[in-house]
């Protein structure tokens, strides 16, 4: 059986119009790379669509380490967020090549 390391995988859900300023900052704090995709759904902010381009909403996902993982949501948390529809939340994960996922 092939050894696993375990890392943490940040998910960030937030209005598409945050996608790019919070990627460049998640560059600045560390991360290697991440997956986004289109998403829409209802919590706490009502849902709205975005006329344009058809989703009001996106999904960046990360894995990295414990600390820029934290570092990630403290960002999110930030009080000027706090009147938009952003969430993120952490799991732990197994990968078998973490350097694919660290710098």
């Amino acid at each position: 059986m092939a050894t696993t390391t375990e890392l943490t995988k940040v998910i960030v859900i937030t209005e598409t119009h945050f996608e790019q300023e919070l990627l460049n900052e998640f560059r600045e704090l560390g991360i290697k790379g991440f997956t986004c995709m289109n998403c829409w759904g209802q919590g706490h902010h009502q849902v709205y669509d975005e006329p344009f381009i058809g989703h009001s909403q996106t999904r960046i996902e990360i894995i990295t380490t414990e600390a820029i993982a934290e570092s990630i949501v403290d960002y999110c948390r930030q009080p000027r967020f706090e009147s938009y529809a952003i969430s993120a939340y952490l799991e732990s994960v197994r990968v078998r090549d973490p350097n694919k996922f660290i710098a």
